[in-house]
């Protein structure tokens, strides 16, 4: 096999949801792909489900370990055997044309490019509840580090490669913030406007997930050297106040406010469309052996 395109999901007891990622891959219009799944420790039956693929196309691989998501993207990446490197969550949904839009944008450019998308936002039960926009202008420094909606990227396995995400454990839940302010200088970073995935927020929010983000980007603020002091000060106590912030309202059942401050409302049109295609997905059989 020459796929031209990699996916790479790393799974972490991703329960029912795991289902519908696997059925988003294989309800892609774009065809030439292979699809790595590597397992980080599931305890429940996802990697019964995905030994049970029966499509050439598809590698699992699991070694009984639990060592984290910024460790298994680099794993994933170095198992490719295609161009380009796609990622994508467990929990998540592709849209069915995000191969196709992506993997045209990619080609179009040099290997220092990194490319993602808008995004459907889900909740709990998949249903469409809003609309993430992205980010257009290309930030530097600190302000890089929400480039993207980290699960809809792609780039060169080239580029992978040579920016792995970092495996500092302070990392482990803000490796992509911490790679994006990394590599701006010398990446062109591009977000197709169109919603090429359902990003699963709604119902969902972790406040330990929240606070290992936060104390990485503490951490990143204070390795931007270049920062006159005024300006550390100023981001550093932004940083606490949100994290404060979040600790009140988890502590009050709220805090699926944050996540509906990040997303916009829907019209009919585009919520139709969301709809539309999600039902793609969800007849779309996997090839269960």
């Amino acid at each position: 096999m020459n796929p031209k395109v990699t996916i790479g999901i790393p799974f972490k007891d991703p329960g029912e949801y795991f289902s519908l990622a696997l059925k988003s891959i294989f309800a892609q219009t774009f065809t030439d792909w292979e699809l790595i799944l590597v397992d980080d420790g599931s305890t429940d039956n996802s990697l019964f489900l995905a030994k049970n693929l029966q499509d050439p196309r598809v590698r699992v691989y699991s070694d009984g370990e639990s060592r984290g998501l910024h460790i298994r993207l680099n794993q994933l990446v170095s198992l490719a055997k295609a161009p380009y490197f796609i990622r994508m969550d467990a929990d998540d949904i592709m849209h069915p044309e995000r191969l196709e839009k992506q993997y045209e944008e990619l080609i179009r450019h040099s290997i220092n490019t990194v490319v993602g998308s808008a995004a459907y936002s889900i909740d709990k039960d998949s249903k469409v509840t809003g609309f993430r926009q992205i980010v257009f202008k290309q930030k530097i420094g600190f302000s890089a580090r929400h480039s993207f909606i980290h699960p809809t990227v792609g780039a060169s396995v080239e580029w992978f490669r040579k920016n792995p995400y970092s495996e500092q454990f302070v990392f482990q839940r803000s490796h992509d913030a911490e790679l994006w302010c990394r590599t701006t200088s010398s990446t062109k970073f591009i977000n197709l406007p169109e919603p090429l995935l359902y990003y699963r927020e709604s119902g969902t929010f972790s406040f330990p997930n929240y606070l290992g983000t936060s104390l990485g980007l503490l951490l990143l603020i204070h390795k931007q050297h270049s920062y006159p002091r005024h300006n550390y000060l100023v981001l550093f106590t932004r940083e606490l106040l949100k994290l404060w912030v979040a600790c009140i309202l988890h502590s009050f059942g709220l805090s699926d406010y944050l996540v509906s401050r990040r997303c916009s409302k829907l019209n009919t049109t585009r919520l139709h469309a969301g709809n539309q295609a999600l039902a793609i997905v969800r007849q779309q059989k996997l090839p269960i052996g």
